[in-house]
């Protein structure tokens, strides 16, 4: 082989060589970033407060209406007729 083409060679493996070491140090990175941000679950005694804590849901709250969207509304339901 040539020296042009062993050098070529080389180039080659070396730029790929860089490129899937940078990509192995993002994955690292990135599995080291989740692992460390995790949500950690609650120990027991402070899941049994949380369970003795515990109560009905609240009611959503009431819808509110503007003026106009109540007019509108009234006004479709006089074109279409009374609701059965």
């Amino acid at each position: 082989m040539t020296s042009e083409l062993i050098l070529a060679l080389q180039l080659a493996g070396i730029g790929m060589a860089l490129v899937f070491g940078a990509i192995l140090l993002l994955w690292a990175g990135m599995a080291a970033l989740a692992r460390i941000t995790a949500p950690r679950p609650p120990s027991a005694a402070l899941a049994v407060v949380r369970a003795r804590q515990m109560h009905a849901f609240p009611l959503p709250p009431t819808a509110l209406v503007s003026a106009w969207q109540a007019v509108r509304r009234s006004a479709q339901l006089r074109q279409r007729g009374p609701v059965r």
